[in-house]
């Protein structure tokens, strides 16, 4: 699925291609890829409308357009968008936007799992996916403080923890996996029984691995693209996700899979306490 770096790399990449662009035509082969409004009135309120900027909450992909308008993305398992002038069709494509100056844009996803809506810009604050978010970790908002209180309130395993996404948004298990690794921790730890230094490396290790995420446009493990159809490349950086069987390259111990909360997890027995 793609995480916190894969959407923001989305995010930069369309606005610098689509914003300023009208939506002068829209269709589907998969209607129920918009999940609200049904697609007839999503099609009659987006037409027209210029895109204004883009903007990232967690996971979320917002499309600022006129008119009071938000179209809302969530990629979820195998969602990605593509721009180009001209995009060759196939089953896959469940939207594809005609824009001004001659650009197409795509949303693809072969599992259908993803999700696109269309609100009023003043019914954000009403939007209930995003109303428990946690805090964004790259911003000010993520302070160590309340971070390390939630952890200290929880007795799931840390991985749980930093799974959910009313602690911290945006994190998945790629990055949970490197984040805790990056911080010496057993994703079987409980949270609240970790030492405040702990904390403070697992804090650290959130807001230094995702950055670099980005910077390298995000990982591409199975099928994650980008707008210009190309991979990311933090799948290279990775020290533990999908290692199996390899040596752990901080104490050369062995990496193993387990399964946390029913998620393939992978870490060094011999580093990660």
């Amino acid at each position: 699925m793609p995480e916190l770096p894969e959407v923001e790399t989305v995010k930069r990449a369309l606005s610098k291609k689509i914003t300023g662009k009208k939506i002068l035509n829209i269709e589907s082969n998969f209607e129920k890829i918009v999940a609200s409004p049904d697609f007839k009135t999503f099609q009659k309120n987006i037409i027209g409308k210029k895109i204004e900027s883009l903007s990232r909450r967690g996971k979320f992909l917002f499309f600022h357009l006129s008119g009071g308008k938000i179209m809302i993305s969530h990629l979820r398992m195998t969602g990605h968008w593509l721009v180009a002038p001209k995009i060759g069709k196939n089953k896959f494509m469940h939207l594809i936007f005609q824009l001004s100056a001659g650009q197409t844009m795509a949303y693809s996803d072969i599992r259908k799992f993803g999700r696109v809506w269309l609100i009023d810009t003043k019914e954000l604050g009403k939007f209930k996916p995003i109303l428990k978010l946690g805090p964004e970790p790259l911003e000010n908002e993520f302070v160590f403080e309340e971070f390390s209180q939630k952890l200290a309130k929880n007795k799931s395993k840390i991985k749980v923890i930093l799974l959910n996404q009313q602690v911290v948004a945006g994190l998945g298990n790629i990055y949970v996996d490197e984040v805790l690794h990056d911080a010496g921790v057993s994703p079987r730890r409980p949270a609240n029984r970790l030492k405040i230094a702990e904390k403070k490396q697992i804090f650290k290790a959130i807001r230094s691995i995702l950055a670099k995420a980005i910077e390298f446009c995000g990982t591409t493990v199975v099928n994650f693209t980008t707008p210009e159809g190309k991979g990311g490349d933090f799948q290279k950086q990775l020290k533990v996700y999908r290692k199996k069987g390899t040596r752990c390259p901080r104490c050369k111990g062995e990496i193993k899979r387990i399964v946390v909360a029913g998620r393939g997890t992978h870490y060094c027995p011999k580093c990660q306490k």
